[in-house]
């Protein structure tokens, strides 16, 4: 019987279907993007044999790591330790691809022997690299080629192959090439070691600690477990994804709904002829669950083909290697049935609720107008109101009467939008709000802004400072302000930023002090007013960055949100603490005639090909970091409206269903078709009205809570333009255009006299 329900109403059970199979495959596909990316290191750190991985202790990502090139010969003479591989690892922008790795490696050690070359030779020599099979395949190479990094040319000597996406995907370069571009002189990222005997590895962990307090030793296979940003990413993907999950929830429970409304005489005399509230309750849940194992099962068909489709994009492979797992497929199934739960129990709470004679008496819910209120199945309303003429005024009465019937389904559906278009303003107000902070503070110390041209983002830009006494020369420069942007962690939270910038110079001025002093006497520090508050922290008081005591003499606010959340020290003590002797991330530049802009840009492009040079208004668009994430938020607003167009076309075309009779009789009276397709319409698009306006509020009021969150919080504070809010009422009225389109058709091609003879 329950299977046989279910193919009652076949479109209206694939409709369901695909809503609830949408919002699962968005589980599969972020969730697989954040285990791709963890996979991704975890196999750069394991695949050669290492047993343990030894990194600095309080970098928070791999990237920042800087070990001193000298411990690893005083690691390799402990007693256990087997051998042992320092490893550079640099992410850098090319012509082929945003996000390109590229590891340096001695080619001596035993880290270098995994990379086995199938085609030409290891590197022997300066400016020499090896190419994955994959990135050589992608970007057209062969051996003898030259392709650069960092603007540095290397000669392909070889192509390697290890059996891993990921590595394939990258490059291999000299360790002493990769301390040159990257500017990080006699350092490494972390050490690879081996251990004699599997015993031995915890010894060996306890003695690198020991004898290096500002190092940490992990065992490679664990070691990104242990990472914040493992965390973050898994909480990221299943934030986002079970947003589109509750929009599948909720039209799962419209259409649970329904189906106990359309079926309440049934269930009536089901319930007269002996059924107890409890088989009732089973047939329902017994219907939600079906439902939900066959969603789930096609939500996982479509995750994989979504993760199969980034894999084919080569920038983007080596982020979804071995991205699919069971682990991942029975947590979607697992969100499946939570979404069969919550969108059955109610429904199937109702059915078992309905008296026999009641339900018997059931005559649907066609409605008819008596004394001007409109019975709606058992309840009664009151016709609309004066508040709400102008909705009336532009749709017609009718409309909204017919929305008003089923108040439930009307209310669901709403919100199944308003889930998805919230969406959608939660992450385009984030995006805004970091563009408008970059430029905020762009705009504050210069009117150009001096970048890494090849740099992956700024967490790793490096800038040689010549470029900015190159730059304080021209004549058209008034103040030449760098900063180098250092990246700590705190207790608490993964990230803490720190800028490092002349105490004496321009800049400083941006941070206007609103408690204690300016910095004059090293190893001071200002600390912004979010992250005094949440450190609990005051002046006088001891931060420790990197292993180093500063003293906070000062509280500052700019009003700019990941500003508030950090701290600023000098220049010179960031290139020490961070190990960028004589760089900076980037220079803000202050013009005497800001018309001048264009000639001081071209000056310094032509003198130093190495840095890009652009209006500080417009430097956050620029940014690979900003670039991906719009193409995140575009691909997730997808996404939202997949998911809100199939609620809209399930609400909709249930509401043509249960109407089949009344509009056979509106075509008998002569309605014509294009009047009936508008009547369908107008119902559409005034519920996507209602969805988008609620759909805004949910966005606002989500980005609200998001950046009340004490550790990463003001980083992700939003800005809700009107251009903003625009798209998403856009979004909400393509939303009701989709989910309007079949069931028009299908209510205008009703034939009078088969839809009066409808039961």
């Amino acid at each position: 019987m329950v299977l046989k329900n279910l193919l009652r109403r076949k479109t209206r059970t694939f409709l369901t279907l695909l809503g609830i199979a949408i919002g699962v495959a968005a589980v599969v596909a972020l969730g697989g993007f954040a285990e791709g990316f963890i996979n991704a290191y975890s196999t750069i750190l394991t695949s050669s044999g290492a047993d343990v991985i030894v990194t600095q202790s309080d970098a928070a990502d791999i990237l920042f790591s800087a070990v001193d090139d000298s411990v690893g010969s005083q690691i390799g003479a402990m007693p256990g330790v087997k051998a042992v591989s320092g490893v550079l690892m640099g992410m850098v922008t090319t012509p082929d691809v945003p996000y390109f790795i590229v590891l340096g490696l001695d080619p001596k050690e035993f880290g270098m022997r995994h990379f086995k070359v199938v085609e030409g030779q290891p590197i022997a020599g300066a400016r020499q690299m090896i190419l994955g099979r994959i990135a050589q395949r992608n970007f057209h190479k062969k051996i003898g080629d030259y392709y650069k990094v960092q603007d540095v040319s290397f000669k392909i000597v070889g192509v390697y192959e290890t059996g891993q996406n990921v590595e394939e995907n990258g490059a291999v370069i000299s360790l002493k090439d990769a301390q040159e571009i990257f500017k990080k002189p006699n350092q490494v990222a972390y050490y690879q070691i081996q251990i004699q005997r599997p015993e031995q590895v915890p010894i060996v962990m306890n003695q690198v600690e020991r004898r290096f307090p500002k190092l940490t030793a992990s065992r490679s296979a664990n070691y990104m477990d242990n990472q914040a940003e493992t965390m973050m990413l898994r909480a990221m993907g299943w934030f986002i994804g079970l947003l589109a999950v509750l929009a599948g929830g909720l039209g799962m429970m419209n259409t649970m709904l329904m189906s106990v409304f359309e079926r309440t005489r049934e269930i009536g005399v089901l319930r007269a002829l002996g059924w107890r509230n409890r088989r009732v309750l089973q047939m329902i849940l017994g219907e939600a669950f079906i439902l939900s194992v066959l969603g789930g099962l096609l939500g996982n068909a479509l995750g994989v083909a979504m993760i199969y489709g980034v894999n084919q994009v080569p920038a983007l492979m080596w982020m979804m290697d071995q991205a699919y797992s069971p682990t991942l497929f029975m947590q979607a199934m697992f969100v499946a049935l939570f979404l069969g739960a919550m969108g059955g129990v109610y429904p199937a709470w109702r059915a078992s609720r309905l008296q026999p004679i009641e339900a018997m008496r059931y005559e649907g819910t066609s409605g008819q107008v008596k004394s001007q209120k409109l019975k709606v199945g058992d309840s009664q309303i009151q016709p609309p109101t004066s508040n709400l003429q102008p909705l009336i005024s532009i749709f017609g009465g009718m409309a909204l009467r017919n929305l008003m019937r089923q108040r439930t389904r009307t209310l669901l559906t709403m919100l199944a939008i308003g889930v998805g278009v919230g969406l959608v303003v939660m992450l385009g107000g984030m995006g805004e709000g970091m563009l408008e902070q970059l430029g905020g503070m762009g705009s504050e110390v210069g009117d150009l802004t001096v970048s890494e041209a090849k740099a992956s983002d700024m967490s790793v830009a490096a800038i040689d400072e010549k470029v900015g006494r190159y730059a304080a020369l021209l004549p058209d420069v008034q103040h030449v302000t760098g900063l180098l942007l250092g990246i700590a962690t705190m207790p608490g939270t993964p990230y803490f930023l720190v800028f490092g910038i002349d105490p004496a110079g321009y800049g400083i001025r941006h941070f206007a002090i609103t408690e204690g002093e300016r910095m004059r006497l090293p190893r001071e520090m200002l600390l912004g007013k979010v992250a005094a508050k949440s450190y609990k922290k005051h002046v006088g008081d001891t931060m420790q960055i990197s292993g180093n005591a500063f003293r906070v003499v000062g509280i500052y606010e700019t009003g700019i949100g990941y500003e508030d959340s950090s701290g600023v020290i000098s220049l010179a003590e960031a290139q020490r603490v961070f190990k960028k002797p004589n760089q900076v991330s980037f220079y803000g530049i202050k013009l005497k005639d800001p018309a001048q802009a264009n000639v001081v840009r071209q000056q310094i492009e032509s003198r130093m090909p190495q840095v890009t040079v652009s209006a500080s208004s417009e430097f956050g668009e620029k940014m690979n970091d900003m670039q991906s994430f719009r193409m995140m938020t575009n691909a997730l607003s997808l996404i939202s409206i997949l998911v809100g167009g199939v609620g809209m076309m399930n609400a909709m075309l249930m509401s043509v269903y249960e109407r089949t009779r009344e509009i056979g009789t509106l075509r008998a009276l002569g309605w014509r078709r294009r009047r009936v397709v508008w009547m369908i319409v107008r119902e559409a698009i005034l519920l996507s009205i209602l969805g988008g306006i609620a759909g805004i509020v949910v966005g606002i009021g989500l980005g609200a809570l998001i950046s009340m969150e004490p550790s990463m919080g003001g980083y992700l504070r939003g800005s809700y333009s009107l251009i903003l809010l625009s798209q998403a009422m856009i979004v909400a009225l393509v939303l009701g255009g989709i989910g309007a389109l079949y069931p028009a058709w299908r209510a205008s091609n009703l034939s009078p006299i088969e839809a009066l003879r409808y039961e």
